[in-house]
């Protein structure tokens, strides 16, 4: 069961419970959507006043001179003002800074433009298309050229012709996503995957030739059919490939 971080505000007839979201991962699609276009479009702190307020269903009117904050808060009962103190807002701010870390589990919008994304943990995905993604986010790691992850959208949104200008919601979510499906790879695939932020793009497709490699033996005529493969069983055998060749150097090295 999904559980959330629950502040206690006191107000002047009684005690108000704000319920946030703890990750994510327990975010819906629309609300990961809205966290997302905050994100992108504000300061780190302007971003998180937004969302704070957001998810607590406030608005602030102004700031008093005591410091506190005059609020309207939206209830299905109508339009309460509420005060609260500069120490209970922070706290509310504090439990939602997780949104400025990406974190190790992936989140993606599920549509863009009418069209639905792949899987967003790359399950049912051909190894090829993760080949391709990885390439893409680690040129645009080097670059910060923006066509990278428009490029990197049309996989994942599985688009024939090239989709319309990203709109800086998407063009953040799907960094943010890659960003947060290789931190998951690192977990599972510990023996695999190593950092490889900063690589020039020789070295990036230096990597991407040898995992293709590793998995045909050398033996060109496979290629195609080792594209093919379901990701996570191309990154299965990678890993177990990788754990043996470590063992073979340590051994090696006694």
């Amino acid at each position: 069961m999904k559980t959330k971080k629950t502040i206690l505000v006191s107000s002047s007839d009684n005690v108000l419970n704000f319920n946030f979201p703890k990750s994510w991962q327990e975010l819906t699609q629309e609300q990961l959507k809205t966290v997302l276009v905050f994100l992108s479009a504000y300061s780190p702190t302007n971003a998180l006043v937004r969302i704070v307020c957001y998810f607590a269903n406030l608005i602030i009117v102004r700031k008093l001179q005591t410091g506190s904050f005059l609020c309207i808060l939206v209830k299905e009962t109508g339009q309460h003002s509420i005060t609260l103190s500069s120490e209970e807002f922070t706290a509310m701010c504090d439990v939602m800074q997780w949104v400025h870390e990406p974190g190790n589990y992936p989140v993606l919008l599920g549509e863009y433009c009418n069209r639905r994304s792949i899987n967003k943990l790359l399950h049912g995905v051909p190894f090829e298309k993760f080949i391709m993604l990885d390439n893409l986010f680690q040129g645009y790691l080097v670059s910060r050229n923006d066509e990278a992850v428009a490029r990197m959208a049309n996989i994942i949104f599985e688009s024939k012709k090239p989709l319309p200008k990203l709109k800086p919601y998407m063009l953040f979510g799907i960094v943010l996503w890659f960003t947060q499906l290789k931190a998951y790879f690192s977990i599972e695939f510990t023996n695999f995957f190593r950092p490889m932020a900063g690589c020039s793009p020789s070295l990036i497709k230096e990597a991407m030739n040898a995992q293709i490699r590793a998995l045909t033996g050398g033996d060109v005529t496979k290629e195609q059919e080792v594209l093919a493969i379901d990701t996570w069983r191309a990154l299965t055998e990678l890993d177990a490939k990788a754990r043996e060749a470590e063992e073979f150097k340590n051994s090696m090295n006694k």
